[in-house]
């Protein structure tokens, strides 16, 4: 693939020069690179046609880039390689083939991808592309809405029912972030709770970071929408409102993505730059990006290994279920077994919490946990 081809190279200049600054520390793309050779790229996508009543969040990337090439860099051995700006399409659907085009590229490196949006409903393509792959795919995102609006045109409000209804998805798993439930349809909430994805309340995600890590430690695919923060925090996004998760709760979130092993694209959408305050909202995808990377130094396999003494065994008689936990000796992490109910010798783990195990010692069974014994 003829990369150069596809992107227009851009030059941030920073707002106060240092070498210790992560501007100076990414690379710029040109055809003499070799793409293999890094450890996460970025790109932006300066495309809203589709972003409902929010069509300027085509501005962002380069808003985005501007404050995150003046963080200073963390103590990381990463290369970073920043791909410029796609160029646009003359319609929607030309966008939409470069970005799986692209999507499927990279999907054969297994090299994260950094996608500045742009709309919400960029994300449609983003999957497409990896699904070319052949293989079932876990996505979450983080937003205030469900984005299932089945009675209107797709636009970025309506995004997830053509990725839900597309022959061609291989979608495994979805969870949803933060969302408010005043803001959903309770039927649209019930409808896509019937189909076992996780949907998880704002109360839920702030009353304990920690708990949502197991949810992303498989993740292949996550995009962020603006409007899942509260205004004060970010008020670029027509549709953000007073509630909403904080700065600190999505690097978080971002921290945890970037640890994942499987993690292949994140998209930070709907920053509509002509909302913003002194670039407020620029400042906290650009510090989420931060922690991401942080993430990806920070990753490491310890996924229990029966061949290794990497992990410890719990068996756990409750009278709904028998169950055995796995903590790992190295970083503390636990997972479930289950026995997969079509083939009783395929036994899956899957990620979880000591609050998890802690629930079964007492008989309960959380919801995370009851999901995995639906399948």
């Amino acid at each position: 693939m003829k990369l150069n081809d596809y992107f227009e190279s851009c030059s941030i200049a920073l707002q106060e020069p240092s070498n210790e600054k992560l501007g100076p520390l990414i690379d710029l793309y040109s055809s003499q690179v070799d793409v293999d050779s890094y450890d996460v790229i970025i790109m932006g996508v300066p495309d809203g046609r589709l972003s409902f009543g929010n069509e300027n969040c085509s501005l962002a990337p380069n808003e985005i880039r501007k404050e995150l090439y003046d963080l200073y860099a963390g103590d990381w051995v990463l290369n970073i390689l920043d791909l410029g700006n796609l160029k646009i399409g003359a319609t929607i659907e030309d966008t939409y083939h470069a970005i799986e085009d692209i999507s499927h590229f990279f999907s054969q490196k297994n090299i994260p991808l950094l996608i500045l949006g742009g709309g919400h409903d960029l994300i449609t393509p983003i999957f497409e592309g990896y699904s070319k792959f052949g293989k079932p795919l876990s996505f979450a995102s983080a937003d205030a809405y469900l984005d299932l609006q089945s009675q209107d045109p797709y636009h970025s409000r309506s995004f997830l029912t053509k990725l839900l209804s597309s022959p061609s998805s291989l979608l495994s798993k979805y969870t949803l972030f933060a969302y408010q439930s005043y803001l959903c349809s309770p039927s649209e909430v019930s409808l896509l709770k019937k189909m076992d994805f996780n949907l998880i309340r704002l109360g839920a995600f702030t009353e304990n970071y920690s708990e949502m890590e197991p949810y992303v430690r498989d993740l292949d695919h996550l995009s962020i929408d603006l409007c899942v923060m509260r205004t004060s925090e970010a008020p670029a996004s027509r549709y953000t409102s007073p509630n909403g998760i904080n700065a600190e709760a999505l690097c978080t979130l971002l921290r945890y993505t970037g640890m994942s092993l499987g993690v292949k694209s994140v998209l930070f959408s709907e920053l509509n730059p002509t909302l913003d305050q002194k670039n407020q909202s620029a400042k906290v995808y650009a510090q989420s990006i931060w922690y991401f990377l942080e993430g990806l130094q920070l990753r490491f396999d310890d996924f229990p290994d029966i061949n290794s003494d990497n992990f410890k065994k719990f068996h756990v008689n409750s009278a709904f279920s028998d169950l055995i936990f796995y903590k790992s000796n190295l970083t503390g992490r636990w997972w479930v077994e289950l026995l997969s109910l079509h083939n009783d010798s395929e036994i899956s783990l899957l990620p979880c919490s000591v609050n998890d195990y802690n629930k079964a010692l007492e008989g309960q069974i959380t919801t995370r946990l009851l999901t995995y014994l639906k399948f």
